[in-house]
């Protein structure tokens, strides 16, 4: 590998939650939290899940890059280019799915799963070897967006796992509802509250796992095409949620419109005073009336 370079784990996991493969078991809990990702990259986000950034307290960040093919979700967890993560990914894919060809992976008994380890640990070292190898073809490059522009679909604001703001916008985002409601005002707020309840469960996991918090976490529409969800932190432990759509590079201009009117609230902790809130959610409804596609 390249300088800087390096792979914390190669982990697989069933979409129905069957954890299948891990190879650092300091790691295991990543199995799960690319459960919960996979939940929400499929059902509110409307796509595959694909990439998610973490950063540190010290300000380092780390990649988890993600695959899927028939029902099991493929995990690299480390520092890599993408290009990089995709050929392992691929590849651990390919040499597993051989491996659980006619098995039913999640009920496999001990001893079929143990065997299976065991070859998948051998195939993993054989993939290095072979990565290595192939290190003058691999592009350093990121892949490029398609989009030169970002759409913001949702805004939410929360202190130490507490939603104080939540806007929905538009109707890009497809939430599921549980029964029917009055009117469009009551299911918009229906909306805005699963998907923050949502959101924080996932910052909260996160951050309760890895001692991290996801920068973002990107999921595949389409040919280039990605929904983000991006975390911004600000002091006193508040955090602005973004649901965009469009070219993640852009996700800076939005974030930098929105913070003179966030810093207004964000000077002292939270203390169960929504009026400074109120105040603040009725500014971005005009600002977001005005734009909310950034390029």
């Amino acid at each position: 590998m390249q300088k800087g370079e390096y792979i914390k784990l190669f982990g697989i996991t069933s979409a129905e939650r069957t954890p299948l493969f891990c190879s650092n078991n300091n790691y295991i809990y990543l199995l799960e939290l690319t459960n919960n990702l996979d939940f929400i990259a499929t059902s509110i986000l409307g796509g595959e899940l694909d990439k998610m950034l973490l950063i540190s307290d010290k300000n380092e960040t780390e990649k988890c890059q993600f695959f899927t093919k028939n029902n099991i979700i493929y995990i690299l967890y480390g520092q890599f280019p993408d290009k990089k993560g995709k050929w392992l990914l691929e590849q651990m894919a390919k040499h597993y799915d051989e491996l659980v060809l006619g098995k039913d992976f999640n009920n496999l008994e001990k001893l079929d799963k143990h065997q299976i380890d065991l070859k998948f640990n051998s195939i993993i070292k054989f993939i290095l070897v072979e990565y290595l190898k192939m290190q003058e073809i691999f592009s350093d490059q990121d892949i490029p967006y398609v989009e030169d522009k970002i759409r913001i679909d949702y805004l939410g604001v929360s202190s130490r796992s507490i939603g104080v703001i939540s806007l929905l916008l538009g109707d890009e985002i497809d939430v599921e509802l549980p029964g029917q409601f009055g009117s469009e005002e009551e299911e918009k707020e229906m909306k805005e509250s699963i998907l923050t309840a949502k959101i924080e469960a996932i910052a909260a996991n996160t951050l309760g796992n890895t001692g991290s918090v996801p920068r973002w976490i990107a999921v595949k529409l389409g040919f280039q095409n990605y929904r983000f969800l991006t975390f911004k932190k600000y002091e006193n432990d508040y955090f602005v949620y973004l649901l965009s759509e469009g070219n993640l590079e852009k996700i800076k201009i939005a974030e930098e419109m929105f913070d003179p009117y966030i810093l207004h609230v964000t000077g002292t902790p939270f203390i169960g005073n929504l009026q400074p809130f109120n105040r603040l959610k009725t500014s971005l409804i005009d600002v977001l009336k005005e734009k909310r596609i950034f390029s």
